[in-house]
This record gives structure tokens, sequence and C-alpha cells, in this order.
């Protein structure tokens, strides 16, 4: 099928391209209007053609340039404009920019201290519209090395296998692991089933000659240690209380008991 391009309409201002580009490689993006980002943005999608009036359809069904950058390729689809392969690319934007920030944050091999890590698992976690599993290794000298990406999409711990486990052990040379997954648009708070799967995957850890130091679970609200059993980072101001909620409840199902 046939690409869709966006309709042609004569450019308001001559050379409007080049004078945008221009403005953007000596002041950057901080100074443009929505809908001039959104051209720029577009400027990468469609390489001809007044892209103005398909920025203005994309802003007036998603409302703000994250939520365009975070949609799917169908949604983008229903954008008169939008064909196939444009949704696509301009899917992918999202996935280079988690690239670069996953790179960038290993740009020497290890992360030295937790609090390292957990910059970098917020960096390609937190913003994150689908539920990923990764697993990092811990080297003889308490480094973190770099992860790998095991599930995408809906994941489920118990499912990696014991192999797997081990292949991973094997070719990173880890005496220590530290798996990890994220909540989309939810609270890190683990659920019941992220307990009944943080206890077998110590298990097949064990089996596998390597300590599982920890699970740990990306929300929109901060990050939780599972082998802590509460919060070891919380995103935003004013959040303390969903900390103070969460130990409340522990406590009470203590008292229960």
């Amino acid at each position: 099928m046939k690409e869709k391009t966006p309709v042609k309409e004569k450019c308001i201002h001559e050379g409007h391209r080049l004078r945008l580009t221009e403005t953007v490689s000596l002041a950057g993006l901080e100074g443009l209007s929505k809908i001039q980002v959104m051209e720029y943005i577009l400027f990468f999608i469609f390489p001809r053609g007044d892209v103005n009036p398909l920025a203005h359809r994309l802003l007036d069904r998603f409302n703000d340039i994250p939520t365009i950058l975070e949609a799917s390729v169908e949604d983008l689809k229903q954008v008169r404009g939008m064909g196939d392969a444009s949704a696509k690319k301009l899917h992918s934007l999202l996935e280079i920019f988690f690239y670069y920030t996953f790179e960038k944050t290993f740009n020497k091999g290890v992360l030295k201290t937790i609090g390292e890590f957990y910059d970098h698992l917020e960096l390609i976690l937190r913003y994150k519209q689908e539920e990923e599993l990764y697993l990092f290794g811990v080297n003889n000298c308490g480094d973190i090395i770099k992860g790998r990406r095991f599930a995408s999409g809906s994941t489920n711990m118990v499912s990696l296998p014991l192999n797997e486990i081990a292949l991973f052990i094997s070719t990173y040379k880890v005496s220590a692991a530290f798996l990890v997954h994220n909540h989309p648009n939810g609270l890190c708070v683990p659920s019941a089933q992220d307990k009944i799967s943080f206890d077998k995957m110590k298990s097949k850890f064990k089996a596998a000659g390597c300590k599982l130091a920890d699970s740990i679970i990306v929300g929109s609200d901060g990050i939780f240690s599972m082998s802590r059993n509460r919060y070891a980072r919380i995103f935003s101001e004013g959040l303390e209380y969903v900390q103070s909620l969460y130990q409340e409840s522990q406590t009470q199902k203590k008292l229960a008991n």
C-alpha cells in the first residue's frame, strides 16, 4: 500500500524549514512553541513538504508531544497524513531516546554505586509504556554491569528459564544479580504475584549458583526494593505519604496475623 503523505498545502513562509532548523541549531527547542517543536520532529519523518497542518492535527488529537511519542502505531495512523511507515518512524523516536540513555549511563561499562544504578533505572523505565523485565549482574568488584532485557509487553519473572539465568551468569561472570521490572503508569508497590515470583526466582538463582540480591520495581512514583521491603527512591516531592501508607498497611497485616 502506497505510503500516505501530508496534504500538500502552500508553505506560509518560504524557507521555513531552513529557518526553523537554524533556530534549533543556535538556541535549542526551549524557546519554540509546541507546534514548532512538532514540526521540527516531523522534518525527520517527512523530508519534504509542509508538515505544519499535520503537526496541528497530531496535537489536536493527543494534546502534547510526550503523548504523541508514546502513542501506538495504530493510534498514530488514525491521524490524516500518517501512514504505516511514517507512524512507525515517529513511534521509534522514543526508542532512540531510551537507547541513548541506556548507553550513556553505561558509558564506562559499569555503575559504581546503587545511586547510579537507580538513576539508570529511572531513565530507562520510569516513562516506559509497556512492562519490561531486565537482569543486571554484579561482578566480583561489586560493580553493577550492563543489563539484559529479557521480556517486553507482559512480563512474568517466573517464566525466566533457569538456562537463561545460567547463560547470563556464565557470560558476564557475575556473583550476584538484580531483577528489575516496571509498572507502567502505576505505583511501584509490589503485587501479590510480584511477591510470589520473587520467592521462586531466589530459588532459581540459588540453583544456578548466583545470589539474587534484589528484585526491583520501577513505577511512576518511585523505585521499590523487594529485598528491603520498602521504597528505595521516591521520584516526586509530596509522595512520601505513599511510603507511609504502605508501611502502615504492612504493620496492620503483621498485627492481624
